[in-house]
């Protein structure tokens, strides 16, 4: 058999090797590209095997990072039991334990789930129990993950590692690993000297064909049927591309773009929108406070005694108010803002009583828990319509006729309570792998807003989770993922391919 000097080497180097050997080891001993070896090794035939098998690769998150170091909250629960002598009082487990509040929900929960505790109602409250020994096999296989595992599919140790991915503590990928076997036929052309090597040429000169030398040589093979190795160009994140298809709509259904700081006074954040600075409902939006200077200007034109006269009796809304002292301190400090909202009032404060349809698709921030539906940053699309005639019924055709052209078909609507708007609704949409998400609130601005502001139109008024629809849309399970820098999930995000065939 006639073979160049390089395939040559290529049989002879991995029967060096025992006859077994990994294609980027073997590559990197012959100094050639792995591309090149696995298309000799395509020419040599049955000379030698390729064997490939899947293998998975996990990762840690930020989160399994955390209880890699600090360990399980089940776990952690489960010591303080055990040093406890069994049990605890639901009161003493955060202080004992050293688990936060959200922790405590995830102990109690893996723990009676894998039958480590019970929980006993007492005239002195809710008793934890430890009933049987506790594993530590999560913790263990947690603690071998540095830059990355690798595991065999169909293994006890992946059954493990795929628990920890279910609750997002470490990340997987499945990969293809190739191994080259020297086939029986190769072992045999080595022993008996049945490899001819021979000059491989890529041309052939003039000369070559007039003396008769090309009988000699062997032309270089071509695959001419081979893929070209995968080139990708610039691109913009999936996100970004989902915002300005999300604007594209709106501009296209007759709505214009405003905007408004980040850095916002609590008077346009809550109090124009009556949330009241002594109730309940306010803490709807958990906020950033600003460090000092932390005191604003409130505006003039006699909109803020407006919308004092509001909270305090009602004014000339028809309502009550809420009946307290209100003050102007409270409404001159300064947060993130938590809403877009904010945006709409100002809006509607500068440009009075015109018909007009706006929108404001900007972030927001409030303290919340991260989690795969929560961010402590977020966007959110904001928007009102204001004109005569306007019915609670042109808002739920809006927003139903808005997720339609994101794609999203299955929406559903049901009551709401909201401190700016009477009636109000929300709208959920459907998830692949969440099933009904709720991403679209909305309602008619109460008059206790519209008034104070100079605004006799009924407005509709919508802040939709724009995050929320984007996962929906895009088949993403976590929120976290829109914000992703892992290029393999930028590159086969589901959006760009949709968005390319649009843009």
């Amino acid at each position: 058999m006639k073979v160049s000097r390089t395939e040559y080497n290529v049989v002879f180097r991995l029967a060096e090797r025992g006859g077994i050997g990994a294609p980027e080891e073997l590559a990197a001993e012959l100094g050639i590209p792995v591309s090149t070896l696995m298309s000799i090794v395509e020419r040599l035939g049955n000379l030698i095997e390729v064997e490939e098998r899947k293998i998975a690769v996990f990762t840690l998150t930020e989160e399994g990072s955390r209880y890699k170091r600090a360990g399980l909250p089940e776990l952690r629960l489960c010591r303080a039991l055990e040093r406890a002598g069994g049990s605890l009082n639901m009161r003493e487990v955060e202080g004992v334990a050293g688990l936060s509040g959200r922790e405590i929900g995830i102990a109690v929960g893996q723990a009676r789930k894998a039958g480590w505790i019970k929980i006993e109602r007492t005239d002195e409250g809710r008793i934890i129990r430890l009933v049987s020994r506790y594993s530590e096999r999560l913790q263990r296989a947690l603690e071998k993950v540095d830059d990355e595992v690798r595991v065999e599919l169909c293994s006890e140790e992946y059954a493990i590692y795929k628990e920890l991915a279910r609750r997002n503590l470490v990340k997987e990928r499945i990969i293809s690993v190739r191994r080259l076997k020297l086939g029986r036929a190769g072992l045999e052309a080595l022993s008996k000297g049945l490899l001819e090597v021979v000059e491989e040429k890529t041309v052939l000169t003039s000369d070559d064909i007039v003396s008769g030398a090309w009988r000699k040589f062997r032309l270089k093979y071509y695959n001419v049927s081979a893929k070209p190795p995968r080139v990708y160009p610039g691109r913009r994140h999936f996100y970004s591309v989902f915002l300005e298809e999300v604007r594209r709509i709106l501009l296209e259904m007759g709505f214009k773009e405003a905007e408004g700081p980040f850095v916002e006074l609590e008077f346009w954040n809550f109090d124009a929108l009556f949330q009241a600075q002594d109730h309940p409902a306010r803490e709807i939006h958990d906020s950033y406070r600003v460090k000092p200077p932390n005191m604003g200007r409130l505006p003039g034109n006699g909109v803020v005694e407006r919308v004092r006269m509001t909270h305090e009796n009602g004014w000339i809304t028809g309502s009550r108010g809420w009946r307290y002292k209100w003050s102007a301190d409270i409404a001159r400090r300064l947060i993130l803002r938590t809403q877009t909202t904010a945006v709409s009032v100002r809006y509607l404060y500068e440009h009075g009583d015109e018909p007009v349809k706006v929108f404001a698709l900007s972030r927001n921030f409030r303290p919340d828990v991260l989690d795969p539906t929560h961010s402590m940053e977020f966007h959110q699309c904001e928007g009102i319509v204001v004109g005569d005639g306007l019915t609670f019924s042109h808002l739920l055709g809006f927003l139903k006729e808005f997720a339609n052209r994101l794609g999203i078909e299955k929406v559903y609507f049901r009551p709401a309570y909201f401190p700016f708007t009477e009636p109000s609704v929300e709208g959920y949409v459907y998830h692949e792998e969440l099933g009904w998400v709720e991403a679209l609130p909305g309602g008619l601005f109460r008059p206790e807003v519209r008034l104070p502001l100079g605004i006799e139109k009924p407005v509709l008024a919508w802040g939709i989770g724009i995050g929320r629809l984007a996962m929906a849309a895009m088949g993403i399970d976590d929120i976290r993922d829109l914000f992703t820098r892992d290029l393999e999930k930028i590159r086969n995000a589901r959006w760009v391919r949709i968005a390319e065939d649009k843009l």
